[in-house]
């Protein structure tokens, strides 16, 4: 898909002619940085660590009951009856089962949070990308993170769109509907 992207993009940049190619203004913004570096992202980043560090603290303790158990059945393993030892490791490899099944389980619930976190702000800074595209009359505007292998440093957009986030533009307003459509920002 990237590779076909590229190729599309130069085929465009291409047909354009020396005389077109001069027409053609482009920028870049690094959207994963410009999410985690807005007030809100950090906010966003922050709640859900607190979030992520209570289930993570939860599967430490169910890990460390378990490897406890584990060790103790070790050391008891020779006084017990076979049928009773392999009873417990049973029992044991019931209970690291259900360990990994919580943690799959916290995964989706915490990639579910983050998509729900950001997406508000992920909205806003497309909103915030489109108006700099339109008053500046770029052509395009591309995602570092989505295949942009160089580009000059003043072409990047990010620190202005973080500041314009931060200072509340476009806090709230429902998006444009005008002739020239931004595509979606995706977080990587």
């Amino acid at each position: 898909m990237r590779t076909k992207l590229t190729a599309s993009l130069c085929f465009l940049f291409l047909g354009f002619g020396v005389a077109r190619a001069q027409e053609v203004k482009v920028g870049y913004v690094d959207v994963r940085r410009a999410l985690y570096e807005t007030e809100d992202g950090v906010k966003a980043r922050t709640s859900l660590k607190r979030v992520f560090d209570q289930k993570q603290k939860e599967l430490d303790e169910q890990q460390d009951e378990v490897k406890t158990a584990i060790e103790d059945l070790n050391k008891k393993r020779t006084l017990l009856p076979a049928d009773s030892v392999r009873q417990k490791e049973a029992e044991l490899q019931e209970r690291v089962a259900k360990i990994q099944q919580t943690y799959q389980r916290y995964q989706q619930d915490m990639a579910a949070k983050e998509a729900e976190a950001t997406q508000p702000i992920i909205e806003r800074l497309q909103r915030i990308v489109a108006k700099i595209a339109a008053a500046e009359n770029f052509t395009m505007i591309l995602d570092k993170n989505q295949g942009v292998v160089f580009a000059k440093p003043h072409l990047d957009l990010t620190n202005e769109v973080i500041r314009r986030y931060n200072s509340g533009e476009e806090k709230g307003a429902a998006p444009t509907s005008g002739g020239g459509k931004a595509a979606p920002i995706q977080k990587r």
